[in-house]
């Protein structure tokens, strides 16, 4: 039994022996299997992760696809492979392994990647020389693939500029076109009508003109936005424009200048004749408001330094160089024909026209400028329309000889031109000028007035005695102040009282003001009572030796003053 046991297992133990290579070479193989379908994994994850699709690649290279979303799909693949090379020429490879497969995927992805934006480019570029289609309204409409197109290419800024030049060259020519036909041709089937069947009426034609350019620009700069994808900045109508810093937004109004550059010439051919042919000061005036208004517009939307802001802007200063000649002209035909002041020296008519037009012209820039705007923006238009006006006055008031007469010609006129600037705040400064010249001459009919009163009251010659007379002489003893004269003139002066009217003078009927003629003669009699308290003084003072000095003065001072009001 136990010899055959140990037969056994000798028999075994050669039987190990045998086959112990076969079995370490089977173990060999398995694990060599192992490793070869690890391998196998890897290869596929890595050919998954760092090559194309043959669809992708057909999709990039061939023209039998068109440009949609797979081209697109494929180009982020390809970014996205050459953006995880990043990671391989990083990783636990050996360098020169990890060099050696960088290098060829970013090599083979490169030729790809080039022809896709080729395609895309030519795409693109075929898209705006055909001025991109249209909505139902006209509107220029983006399709999806443009935008994604123009985000594409905003990663290749030399082939981005290539295409949006192309733009603008299709785009300006075509807005062009359609402000002509504008201006010529109307809308379809005529309306709206065309523009320039307004031309008789120079502020609807230059209102019409601008209108169309400024409702084209929006539509335009609407159009832009969504070519680049950008959303509205939520400005209200009317606010200004706050300028981002975004490229893309610094790419929209540059390119919206550019669109709009070819309505800028026509617009100012149209507009400078509108102006030139201007002999009225209301419509010039309304034309450079309408202007400045849009100038600003412009300004607000596109920049003040685009070039249709710039046109604008020379128009605007164009419009109002003419508005301003045509002010120095009516005021040089009216100094050449100097009339005499009408018989009862009311304002004369060239006054009053003169007042007229500046008030229309004040008018419309009151309505029209922002509240906050500054005085000194008119000042011009009343130095060129009251200073003429004023030198005027002066001219035909020297043609009246009486001092009296002038005096009321000028406190008619200047009262009359006070009135028409007391309308607006913003024409302060110059009223003040004025409201200083009628206190000059009111103090001068005062005056006049006075003393004319003084002499019919039969006080003057008193009065001319207190002004004259030495200190050493009495003033009973000169011939004029005597008690005899002195008793005379007091019953001169008490006729004088009794048939005195203290609220009007038949002598300033001639002023246009009832107010200020009231006035007049008040201060006037005023001056009277003051003239008659100096005399009373006199009279009553010891010093001037008068017998029954209080026999003498029919009146006290006090019932003088209120006799004369």
């Amino acid at each position: 039994m136990h010899e055959c046991c140990d037969t056994a297992q000798e028999k075994l133990a050669v039987a190990n022996q045998g086959t112990k290579y076969l079995l370490e070479h089977a173990e060999g193989l398995r694990k060599e299997s192992q490793s070869t379908a690890h391998k196998q994994l890897l290869t596929t994850v890595f050919l998954h992760r760092f090559t194309l699709t043959d669809a992708e690649i057909q999709a990039l290279t061939t023209r039998d696809v068109q440009v949609n979303r797979y081209l697109f799909s494929a180009m982020d693949h390809c970014e996205r492979i050459r953006s995880d090379c990043a990671a391989l020429l990083t990783g636990d490879l050996s360098p020169g392994e990890a060099e050696t497969a960088g290098l060829d995927i970013m090599q083979a992805t490169s030729k790809y990647l080039d022809k896709g934006y080729e395609k895309v480019m030519k795409w693109t570029l075929f898209e705006c020389r055909a001025g991109l289609s249209k909505g139902e309204e006209g509107q220029l409409e983006v399709s999806l693939l443009m935008k994604k197109a123009i985000r594409r290419l905003n990663c290749r800024p030399e082939l981005l500029d290539e295409a949006l030049s192309v733009l603008s060259a299709t785009r300006s020519p075509a807005l062009m076109n359609l402000f002509l036909d504008a201006l010529t041709r109307g809308g379809p089937n005529g309306l709206p009508r065309p523009i320039e069947l307004n031309a008789h009426d120079p502020i609807r034609y230059v209102g019409d003109m601008l209108a169309w350019v400024h409702q084209t620009m929006a539509s335009e700069h609407e159009f832009l936005e969504s070519l680049f994808d950008l959303k509205s900045d939520g400005r209200r109508v009317g606010e200004s424009r706050v300028f981002s810093p975004n490229e893309n937004r610094k790419r929209v109004r540059t390119l919206l200048d550019k669109h709009m550059e070819g309505c800028g010439r026509p617009l100012k051919i149209r507009v400078y004749q509108t102006i030139k042919s201007q002999e009225g000061s209301i419509i010039a005036y309304q034309l450079a408001t309408l202007l400045d208004f849009y100038k600003a517009t412009m300004a607000n939307t596109i920049g003040p330094d685009s070039l249709l802001t710039k046109t604008l802007t020379e128009i605007t200063a164009d419009a109002y160089e003419s508005f301003y000649q045509i002010l120095a002209s009516l005021s040089a035909r009216h100094m050449r024909y100097i009339e005499q002041p009408p018989v009862d020296l009311s304002v004369p008519a060239t006054l009053t026209e003169a007042m007229s037009n500046l008030r229309e012209i004040m008018t419309i820039y009151n309505d029209t400028s922002p509240e906050d705007t500054a005085a000194a923006s008119f000042d011009r238009v009343l130095d060129m329309t009251v200073d003429p006006t004023l030198e005027l006055i002066v001219k035909m008031a020297d043609l009246r000889a009486s001092e009296w007469d002038k005096s009321i010609f000028w406190v008619n006129c200047l009262e009359y031109m006070i009135a028409t600037l007391t309308l607006f705040a913003f024409t302060q400064s110059k009223k003040e000028v004025l409201e200083g010249l009628l206190k000059k001459h009111t103090s001068l009919l005062i005056q006049e007035h006075f003393h004319h009163l003084l002499n019919s009251s039969g006080l003057q010659p008193i009065t001319e005695a207190l002004d004259t007379k030495a200190e050493d002489i009495p003033l009973s003893r000169m011939d004029a102040t005597s008690s005899k004269q002195i008793s005379l003139a007091m019953r001169q002066f008490d006729n004088f009282l009794a048939h005195l009217d203290t609220l009007v003078s038949p002598r300033l009927v001639l002023l246009s003001s009832t107010k200020n003629s009231s006035h007049v003669h008040q201060d006037s009699l005023a001056l009277v009572t003051s003239a008659y308290g100096r005399i009373w003084d006199a009279v009553m003072d010891p010093k001037n030796r008068y017998e029954f000095a209080s026999t003498l003065l029919i009146r006290s001072k006090e019932e003088v003053k209120t006799l004369t009001g």
